[in-house]
């Protein structure tokens, strides 16, 4: 049986918090607000990290990067699957 603490979540919820995080990061590039950008940036890193329960200082070959890229693959296809269409005609 797998329960979650209050520290943990379902994938479907760090896929959520990366598309809020993303949406701002965003928001602060058109603004062009580097210092917010930056604190994005860290907290997406941080998602991504916390959503595949990576430690950074034992796992020192893992490639963030490709990593981040997979989340957001992920998270895109996420919120696809939650899309609900209203036709009002």
């Amino acid at each position: 049986m797998n329960i979650l603490t209050r520290d943990e979540g379902t994938g479907s919820e760090y896929a959520r918090i990366f598309r809020l995080l993303s949406a701002a990061k965003d928001e602060a590039q058109k603004l062009k607000l580097h210092n917010l950008m930056h604190l994005t940036n860290m907290a997406l890193l941080q998602v991504v990290i916390d959503w595949d329960g990576i430690d950074p200082e034992r796992e020192l070959d893992v490639n963030l990067e490709k990593l981040i890229g997979k989340k957001t693959q992920v998270a895109i296809k996420d919120a696809r699957e939650n899309l609900v269409l209203l036709d009002c005609h």
